[in-house]
């Protein structure tokens, strides 16, 4: 079932190098290495994060769960979920040695490689269309090729990833061109909402950061909202603080922290 789901994205994106020209593995090799630098305060996060996905699953229907953006399953309770349902599927635009390696020994566990934004490739065609013209259509003509039909699944995560589509994407198009904030926050809303409606209802969990917090050394704060949907405003979320980056290597004399929610749709 699962490979039927998502066939039409592994065709599409057979070749690599469109997802390495967009920074798609250079991002989640960065991860890596920033989690290795930062384990004392992202550990924190991934534990409540493994956690409330655990919660969430227990009283689902136990036959399929799916599990986007699984990237190196360091905030997925793989083995929980594995004892739980009949089959698990992690999707992510690549699955490291160390994933396959655990998904070889879990049995019952399968790997889809794909863009589970919809969004990669026609944000490609248009910045490969454009990138020399004096003039260009607005980011909103931007549309997914599909959304993946996930109604088949009986639990499905959104995993720390949904406002990572939409920034890896405005990063690829400022290469190219200069939109104006207006342009850029109405484009994020559109993939974020995208993801979100795609979501089946009663079955789903989304954890995600919804505000970025820098501090400097001197003691200014700044705040940039990252989350542009109604779901933010959710009271029913679980809320915490991800200590993201202490060693001022995201971003040149700043401290990052993310505000981070998580909520059963």
């Amino acid at each position: 079932m699962g490979s039927d789901v998502f066939s039409m994205f592994g065709a599409l994106f057979s070749g690599r190098r469109i997802f390495r020209r967009m920074g798609y593995y250079g991002d989640q090799s960065g991860i890596l290495r920033r989690y290795r630098r930062e384990r004392q305060g992202w550990d924190e996060h991934l534990q409540h994060t493994r956690r409330f996905i655990t919660a969430a699953a227990q009283n689902k229907r136990r036959q399929s769960a799916i599990v986007l953006g699984s990237g190196w399953l360091l905030d997925v309770p793989l083995q929980e979920l594995s004892g739980m349902f009949d089959r698990v599927t992690l999707t992510d635009v690549r699955h490291p040695r160390t994933v396959k390696r655990q998904a070889a020994k879990s049995g019952n566990v399968e790997l889809l490689a794909c863009d589970i934004s919809g969004f990669a490739l026609p944000v490609y065609r248009y910045a490969q269309k454009y990138r020399n013209k004096r003039q260009r259509p607005p980011l909103d003509v931007i549309c997914p090729d599909a959304a993946p039909d996930l109604s088949a699944y009986d639990f499905v995560v959104s995993c720390n990833v949904l406002t990572q589509l939409d920034i890896l994407l405005i990063d690829y198009l400022r290469l190219f061109f200069l939109p104006d904030e207006e342009e850029i926050i109405a484009f994020r809303k559109k993939v974020q909402q995208t993801h979100i409606e795609m979501l089946p209802q009663h079955r789903s969990c989304l954890i995600t950061d919804t505000t970025e917090r820098t501090l400097t050394p001197g003691g200014e704060e700044q705040c940039m909202t990252l989350l542009y949907h109604p779901v933010a405003l959710r009271i029913d979320a679980q809320r915490w603080k991800w200590i993201f980056d202490t060693g001022m290597t995201y971003y040149p004399d700043k401290k990052t922290i993310l505000e981070v929610m998580a909520v059963e749709i």
